[in-house]
């Protein structure tokens, strides 16, 4: 990618996503910000590159090399083509760029009539489309009948078993680093291609360390604290740059830390409770990337470490945990913007049914997933909240037990679990969740 002094890291990772055609809303999903904080990178980058539609921003997103020259619709065969000028609205479009729209249906007039017959069922039938336990199929002549695929598929697996590890996904991969093997701490770094459904081995983390988490902004991969082969936690950050298979280090953090939930939100990365190496701790810290800069912010109200943390609707939720003596049911909400002298961030929300920590937790369309963990008992299923209705609903459970200290991750509308330890024992696990069924409507030739 040449180099652009004009534009942030931040907008030319945005002005990367408009040119791959995804909408507003996708890509406040995919970087953990708001759809108003993506129209105002975009007036930015239109202001900057001095264009006035996303058709010509995605023009000069592939004459800067952001990304290829035809980008794949799908598994039809379609592409998305540059297309006639748009108007300045499009800075509000949560829909792929027009001109690549107009061109497909305008080579492909059937497209419309079954876009149409979609946008109806789609209005009719929208709640089939979020994670729940069946999905519709439309025969061709309307009849409606339940078929749902499998939940769950297990992938090609770690090439290392480990517990404790990282996961992020970037780009259509997911990134498993460092954690615990059993016999050391390792700082091994793996990569997986869902769509070859294996696993390459990059540059290993300089500092090997366990019970961490990443979180992706701006294109770099960033890795706090963590576990030392001592049992002591560290400070040390270290970011990991995916396009060069390299990692440098960054600000320490203000004190050594493990088993801390970690979230991006809002271009900077929160950093919740953890292990400080004689308690569990209350401490919240916030990172800048920008500035390459910590800052403490308001303590939860409960101090815990190994709990899970997820952003949906706007807002980041902590939830169970490990206090020294007893797995945690609490479940806390913080908003970063009321986070002033003023007022408190914090809100108490529904607890999970059963105490537990050391799980996986990712979050889709949103909804908070949580898979396996230990704590109360020895059954674990997987979980649903769902922040609207302030509710838990169990969810269809992984083939294989998911153990506890793992790793869940995103990616598209899948949810994937990687390694973990059942026993004591490091798993190599790789099972993939589909989070969000969709409507198959064929069409008669």
């Amino acid at each position: 990618m040449p180099e652009n002094t004009e534009l942030s890291e931040r907008e030319r990772e945005i002005l990367h996503l408009v040119a791959t055609g995804a909408s507003n809303k996708e890509i406040a999903s995919q970087l953990y910000i708001s759809s108003n904080t993506v129209k105002v990178h975009l007036r930015n980058i239109f202001s900057k590159i001095g264009v006035t539609s996303r058709t010509e921003a995605a023009m000069y997103a592939v004459s800067a090399g952001l990304v290829e020259p035809v980008a794949a619709l799908g598994e039809n065969g379609f592409t998305v083509v540059a297309g006639e000028r748009e108007s300045p609205a499009s800075l509000d479009a949560d829909s792929p760029s027009r001109g690549g729209w107009l061109q497909i249906f305008g080579q492909n007039p059937w497209l419309v009539m079954l876009l149409s017959a979609f946008l109806i069922v789609l209005g009719l039938s929208s709640a089939y489309l979020i994670n729940r336990n069946q999905s519709i199929t439309l025969a061709s002549n309307g009849a409606a009948a339940a078929t749902p695929p499998p939940r769950w598929r297990e992938k090609a697996i770690l090439p290392t078993a480990r517990s404790g590890l990282a996961v992020a996904a970037y780009e259509n991969r997911i990134y498993a680093i460092g954690g615990e093997t059993g016999a050391e701490i390792t700082g091994v770094l793996e990569r997986y291609d869902p769509s070859k459904d294996s696993w390459t081995t990059l540059s290993t983390k300089p500092t090997p360390v366990t019970d961490i988490a990443a979180a992706v902004i701006g294109g770099l991969l960033y890795v706090p604290g963590g576990r030392l082969d001592d049992g002591q936690p560290t400070d040390i950050l270290e970011a990991y740059d995916p396009r060069r298979d390299r990692w440098e280090q960054r600000a320490s953090l203000p004190k050594p830390v493990s088993a801390y939930a970690l979230v991006p939100f809002e271009g900077k990365i929160y950093l919740f409770g953890g292990w400080n190496g004689e308690s569990y701790i209350a401490d919240v810290l916030e990172y800048d990337p920008d500035g390459d800069a910590w800052h403490e912010r308001s303590r939860m109200p409960t101090a815990r470490g190994h709990a899970g943390a997820a952003t949906a609707g706007g807002k980041i939720y902590i939830i169970g945990g490990f206090d020294g003596e007893k797995a945690l049911r609490v479940n806390e909400e913080y908003l970063p913007e009321d986070d002033t002298q003023s007022g408190s961030p914090w809100r108490e929300r529904a607890p999970l049914p059963a105490g537990r920590y050391a799980m996986g937790v990712a979050s889709v369309a949103e909804i908070v997933h949580v898979f396996g963990g230990s704590g109360e008992g020895s059954d674990f299923p997987a979980l649903e909240y769902i922040p609207g209705n302030d509710d838990w609903l169990q969810i269809e459970t992984p083939p294989n037990q998911p153990g506890s200290h793992l790793g869940a991750v995103l990616l598209g509308t899948h949810i994937y679990v990687l390694g973990g330890k059942v026993a004591d024992q490091p798993m190599a696990n790789n099972a993939e969740y589909q989070a969000i069924y969709t409507l198959s409507i064929p069409v008669a030739p």
